[in-house]
């Protein structure tokens, strides 16, 4: 048995992943194919190929299956192996597959260290969270720190080593000082320094924190500043008998419109990125909830080269149960 073709170190489980092999027998014989996780020898899928002389097996649906999708939380400063990527080797028959690195989007590992835009328009509030994903070279260390006039005061000084590893980096942002301007964030990563200053605002009531992962697998927020509750279903169902109505509640969802602040042409393009992400996140008292979107759509408010954005969700609608 050899194996003909295998995915190439890097490559996404978000696309196909194609393991071809021969079993170089002369007759027809049935194959047990198995994936399994290289570090902890977890099994991620099984299945069985009768009466073959070799076959092509995508593995890509049995790694998805197995992959966190929802972004990690934590309430200090932490750095945390990322769930983004994986290293899988394939058996067939007993004989094992060269080990490949898999990841959520394909990996360059020459470009994008940090993989998050570290944008920085919305500015950050008291008892908000700022995340990174990042590739870890050799050595990384990310400083935050609160600046009061040119006062520093240290908020967080994390530090991970590794190589070539994906990591999330969480840091909640609590107590501010009143009279802060501005939090400052830089992050070294072998030889590269990347830097982002953040201005102190206030959150709006009604506003919702958005959570999603770009097209290098880097974690991307934005805090919209208003939300407007647009309409409410409910899906009822009845039965009436001789002499009663019985009636039951199976569902109820409001659609709820979120909406931006007016925005400069590099940070629209960067919330529409949302629109291609599989997974969409909120973040509300340091928990991570999944969102559904009503349509896979943006509304443009055009002011010239400014615009706000506006995008419609559907949640559940709290309460209900028997009528």
């Amino acid at each position: 048995m050899k194996f003909i073709n295998i995915p190439k170190n890097g490559a996404s489980w978000g696309d196909e992943l194609l393991y071809s092999f021969a079993t170089e027998l002369d007759q027809p014989s049935d194959v047990q194919v198995i994936v399994r996780d290289a570090d902890t020898n977890e099994e991620f899928g099984r299945m069985r190929l009768y009466s073959v002389f070799g076959g092509s097996v995508d593995i890509a649906p049995a790694v998805r299956r197995k992959m966190s999708h929802e972004p990690p939380s934590s309430t200090t400063p932490q750095i945390i192996p990322s769930r983004a990527m994986c290293r899988v080797i394939v058996e067939v028959e007993g004989v094992s597959s060269p080990t490949i690195t898999l990841f959520r989007a394909s990996y360059n590992p020459l470009m994008h260290k940090v993989l998050s835009s570290m944008s920085t328009e919305c500015g950050i509030a008291s008892g908000d969270t700022l995340r990174f994903t990042l590739n870890v070279v050799k050595s990384a260390t990310i400083t935050v720190v609160e600046l009061t006039g040119q006062r520093p005061r240290q908020i967080a000084n994390l530090s991970y080593s590794a190589q070539s590893q994906v990591v999330e980096a969480v840091v909640p942002i609590s107590n501010l000082s009143k009279e802060a301007d501005k939090v400052v964030v830089t992050i070294t990563n072998g030889i590269a320094t990347d830097r982002a200053e953040y201005r102190i605002v206030e959150r709006t009531e009604g506003s919702r924190k958005l959570l999603w992962y770009n097209a290098y697998g880097g974690i991307e927020s934005y805090i919209f500043p208003y939300s407007r509750l647009l309409e409410r279903k409910a899906d009822v169902s009845t039965t009436r008998t001789a002499t009663k109505l019985h009636a039951r509640l199976n569902s109820a969802l409001s659609r709820v419109r979120l909406t931006s602040a007016v925005l400069q042409l590099q940070e629209q393009e960067r919330i529409a990125e949302l629109l291609r992400s599989p997974y969409i996140f909120e973040e509300c008292s340091n928990a991570i909830r999944s969102v559904d979107l009503a349509s896979r759509e943006l509304r443009y408010d055009d002011h010239g080269t400014l615009n706000r954005l506006s995008l419609d969700i559907v949640e559940e609608w709290k309460g209900g149960g028997l009528l």
